[in-house]
């Protein structure tokens, strides 16, 4: 199984998207919904979710919250689910990613894509960083995690 270990703020939005559309909460940019599209399509990779909005979020829709049942309603826009969640443990991002890791030892390869520098040593060459929440996801991202995805 390949994952994508996804995170929303800086990735699937920006502060440009953010300020332009005048709306708050889980504001996702749907040019990046299709930027992350073209990573899942080129891979078949599984999404967990690694963000802090996971927390809205559960894998059956009747316990998510009113934000979890949007956030899902908005991947199923783009034909897109979500697999699964890292644990909320209270840790560093990259140590909640290396524990759910552990948990499941069907996984060929991973991706995390964040806006944060996350420098754990087992990220080396599975980290894509996007541009700290200037842009979000872009085109050379998407061929980073392609690339990283098909090894």
């Amino acid at each position: 199984m390949k994952v994508i270990f996804l995170d929303f703020d800086g990735v699937l939005n920006s502060e440009k998207y953010v300020q332009n559309c005048g709306e708050y909460g889980v504001v996702i940019d749907p040019t990046r919904m299709l930027l992350l599209k073209q990573v899942i399509d080129a891979t078949d990779a599984n999404i967990v979710l690694s963000t802090s909005w996971r927390e809205h979020w559960e894998k059956k829709s009747s316990e998510c919250s009113a934000t979890g049942k949007q956030i899902d309603a908005i991947f199923a826009e783009y034909g897109l689910s979500i697999f699964d969640k890292t644990p909320k443990l209270h840790l560093r991002r990259e140590l909640e990613i290396k524990h759910w890791i552990n948990e499941h030892s069907n996984i060929d390869n991973f991706v995390v894509l964040d806006d944060m520098f996350l420098g754990a040593e087992f990220l080396e060459g599975h980290f894509v960083k996007t541009s700290n929440y200037h842009d979000g996801l872009d085109e050379t991202n998407v061929k980073e995690a392609i690339e990283i995805l098909r090894r």
